[in-house]
C-alpha cells in the first residue's frame, strides 16, 4: 500500500525511522513507534498492541504507554490506509514533548508543532485516541472530578465515604495542577499547527476498564488544530476536547454513543479558549444516552458554526452552550434529524 522506500532501525525496544525522504515504518507487534527528526513517515504494515496479561493483573503490563510517541516539529506521519490497534493499557497516539513531566505544576514545556497524522484508522479500547497537551486540562468536567475513575458498584457506605475523601483530596491536587497549567486566555496558547486528516478514530472500551465517564477520541492543546476529512466516534459523550483558538473542524463524520457516566457539559465537540473556531459541514451523532447537544464552549469568544447536520437532535435542542463566559457563535445552515437510527443502522 506504500510508494516509499528508505530504510529503518530500532532503537530502545522501539521503531525509529532516520530522517531521509518519506522513511517506511515497519512496525512490530506490542512495540511502540517513536518519531523525533522533521520528516515524513509512512507506515507499512498494521501495528498491534495487544491487552495486558490478565493471569497477572497486578504486575507490569509489558505494554508500551502509547502505540505513536511523537516529540519533534514537523513531522508527517502518513498511515497509508493501515491500522493501529491498542489494548487495554496503551494510548494511541501521542504527540508530546520529551521534556519535563507534564505533572508537576507551573511547567509548561514547548509541545511539537507542524505534526500531521493522515490516512489511516486508530482504534483504542483504554483510553484516548490521540492527545497533544497537558492530560489534567482533559480530566475535569465542569470543574469537578466525581467518583468517575473507579468502579463503585457493591462498595459499602464505609468504604465509599472513604473513597470519597480520597477523591475530594484528589479533586482539588488536580484542579490547582490544571490551574497552573492552563493558559488563562486564547493569546496564551502555543502555535502548534496540529493536523488530523482522512482518519477513522475509533474510542471504543474494553469492559475490562472500570466504567468512568471517558476522556474521548481526540485531545489537543493549541492554536491552530485542524480536524478534517474524518470519522470519530467514542463510546463516551464527547469526542473531541479541543483547548485552544482558530481550530477548524470541518467534514467529519462524529459519533458518540454515550454508554459511559455523562457529565453536564459533555457534547460532541467541546472548545475550551476556542476562540476563532470554524466548525462546518460535519455529521454528528448523538446516541443512545448522551446529552442532545452539539458543542460544549468554556471561556470562548467568537465561533463560527455552519452547514452541520444532527442526527439525534431536534430544532429544540441546543447547538451550543456555554458553561464559562458567553457564548457567541455564528450558526447557519444546520440541519436536525431526529432519527439516527434510519441513517446509521449497525453503528
Amino acid at each position: 500500500m506504500g510508494f516509499c522506500v528508505s530504510l529503518m532501525l530500532c532503537y530502545a525496544g522501539q521503531s525509529r525511522a532516520q530522517d531521509v525522504r518519506c522513511q517506511p515504518i515497519v512496525p512490530e507487534r506490542n512495540e511502540g513507534i517513536h518519531l523525533s527528526k522533521a520528516g515524513t513517515y509512512c507506515l507499512k504494515a498494521d501495528l498491534k498492541i495487544d491487552d495486558r496479561n490478565w493471569f497477572f493483573p497486578d504486575g507490569p503490563s509489558g505494554r508500551p504507554n502509547q502505540a505513536v510517541d511523537i516529540d519533534g516539529d514537523n513531522i508527517t506521519f502518513d498511515l497509508q490506509k493501515h491500522a493501529i490497534r491498542t489494548g487495554d493499557v496503551s494510548l494511541g497516539i501521542r504527540i508530546e514533548n520529551a521534556g519535563p513531566t507534564n505533572y508537576e505544576p507551573g511547567q509548561q514545556p514547548k509541545q511539537p508543532r507542524q505534526v500531521v497524522i493522515k490516512n489511516g484508522s486508530l482504534e483504542t479500547s483504554a483510553s484516548v485516541g490521540v492527545r497533544s497537551g497537558y492530560y489534567e486540562l482533559s480530566v475535569l468536567s465542569d470543574m469537578g472530578h466525581p467518583l468517575e475513575t473507579v468502579q463503585t458498584t457493591g462498595m459499602s457506605k464505609d468504604a465509599l465515604a472513604k473513597e470519597s475523601t480520597s477523591h475530594q483530596r484528589l479533586k482539588e491536587e488536580i484542579f490547582q495542577n490544571q490551574l497552573a497549567l492552563r493558559p488563562v486566555r486564547a493569546a496564551d496558547y502555543q502555535q502548534r499547527g496540529i493536523r488530523i486528516e482522512n482518519m477513522h478514530i475509533n474510542a471504543r472500551y474494553s469492559k475490562k476498564v472500570s466504567s468512568r465517564a471517558r476522556n474521548g477520541a481526540i485531545n489537543i492543546q493549541g492554536v491552530g488544530t485542524v480536524i478534517r476529512n474524518c470519522v470519530i466516534e467514542t463510546d463516551g459523550s464527547t469526542a473531541l476536547w479541543l483547548f485552544g483558538p482558530n481550530a477548524v473542524i470541518e467534514n467529519n463524520t462524529i459519533i458518540v454513543h454515550g454508554a459511559n457516566p455523562v457529565r453536564e457539559a459533555d457534547a460532541p465537540i467541546r472548545l475550551h479558549h476556542g476562540d476563532g473556531a470554524v466548525i462546518r459541514n460535519n455529521r454528528i451523532v448523538i446516541k443512545d444516552g448522551a446529552n442532545r447537544r452539539g458543542l460544549s464552549v468554556f471561556d470562548t469568544g467568537a465561533i463560527t458554526v455552519e452547514k452541520n447536520t444532527f442526527y439525534g437532535m431536534t430544532e429544540k435542542d441546543e447547538v451550543a452552550r456555554a458553561f464559562t463566559g458567553k457564548l457567541k457563535m455564528e450558526a447557519t445552515g444546520s440541519r436536525f434529524e431526529p432519527a439516527w437510527k434510519a441513517v446509521f443502522v449497525g453503528r
